[in-house]
């Protein structure tokens, strides 16, 4: 989940299969692209690592895989129509 170099290369060569195969059956799976649907799981993490309280937002930036706080900001508040 930290791992901010983790995307759709690496998210294919994990499941053993073409970054075009992996984009077909993400996508027919979920409806998002990999990279949409690695962000999805990224930010969904981070919003129970928020309301655990046990981390700031630039911690839980960083253990879910975002290197840049902006990034992460807007990602989040764009998802979840509210601020981390």
């Amino acid at each position: 989940m930290a791992n901010s170099e983790f995307g759709r290369d690496e998210f294919a060569a994990a499941m053993n299969i073409s970054s075009s195969l992996l984009y077909k059956k993400v996508k027919s799976l979920t409806g998002q692209s990999p990279i949409e649907f690695i962000k999805t799981i990224r930010l969904n993490h981070a919003l129970e690592l928020l309301q655990s309280r046990k981390y700031m937002v630039t911690e839980v930036s960083e253990l879910c895989g975002f290197s840049n706080i902006g990034y992460f900001s807007i990602a989040f508040k764009k998802y979840f129509r509210k601020s981390p």
